[in-house]
């Protein structure tokens, strides 16, 4: 479904003052998988998905999608199997849910065309697969960080994409929302059929949900592996920097 192959991105062009935010990465990833892609700030997680959603484009190498350098897909029709969350999506007003959710089934839609109410029965059926049906009418600016989450997450699922790429999606969620959104997206996964994609720095709850763990640092792809080889104390030491002990299947810092 996805391949990358020898990966490398900087954002100084000249690539002589700092080390490439992504250097050299290459990795395959096939349908119907949960993937977290964790690693220290600045190990190059936000970028190689940036990479992945035609945010940026490589400097060396390719990403191919479906066997086609995704440079090659027209606009409409990777953002129609391709769908992508920033880190901080939320809009400079206050909007219905719904209506967050109907816009993403632009990639649908023609240059002139407005939303039908086709498009919004598939808006209200993402609400409802993450959960959320019950605040379609309610505003952004009334939910909580939890509720917001879903609600973005929702209007990537509106264009049914087949790879979904989520930039911290666990970010400043108590761990209660953590535990709930971490279950939403294994749900999603298996019900869909989808692969998703999504940068964190929650080990713990990674490791319960996720398929397979990728660990960025420095750039580099260091590990590629299911949640039970990462999550060993001599890795975590090795890779994240910080002493870890298991407990209950869970790695506490160790003091």
């Amino acid at each position: 479904m996805l391949r990358l192959e020898g990966v490398s991105f900087s954002y100084d062009r000249l690539e002589t003052r700092s080390r490439p935010a992504v250097r050299d990465c290459s990795a395959s990833f096939r349908p119907k998988q949960l993937v977290a892609i964790t690693g220290p700030n600045g190990s190059g997680k936000s970028t190689l998905l940036k990479l992945v959603a035609r945010v940026l484009a490589p400097q060396r190498g390719a990403v191919l999608f479906e066997e086609r350098d995704i440079r090659e897909w027209p606009p409409k029709e990777y953002a129609r199997r391709v769908g992508y969350l920033p880190q901080d999506p939320d809009p400079a007003f206050p909007m219905r849910a719904i209506d967050v959710v109907v816009s993403g089934r632009a990639p649908f839609l023609g240059r002139f065309e407005w939303e039908s109410d086709a498009d919004y029965d598939e808006a209200g059926r993402a609400l409802a697969l993450c959960d959320a049906a019950e605040l379609a009418e309610r505003y952004l600016d009334e939910m909580s960080g939890g509720e917001r989450k879903r609600v973005f997450l929702a209007r990537v699922l509106a264009a049914h994409p087949k790879l979904v790429l989520l930039d911290e999606p666990l970010t400043a969620l108590d761990l209660s929302h953590v535990q709930q959104v971490s279950a939403l997206l294994r749900e999603i996964v298996d019900r869909t059929g989808t692969t998703v994609l999504y940068a964190t720095h929650d080990l713990n709850f990674a490791a319960a949900y996720c398929d397979r763990m990728l660990v960025m640092r420095e750039g580099a792809l260091a590990l590629d592996a299911a949640p039970s080889e990462v999550m060993r104390p001599e890795v975590v030491r090795e890779l994240f920097g910080w002493e870890a002990r298991a407990v209950g299947g869970w790695l506490v810092p160790r003091v």
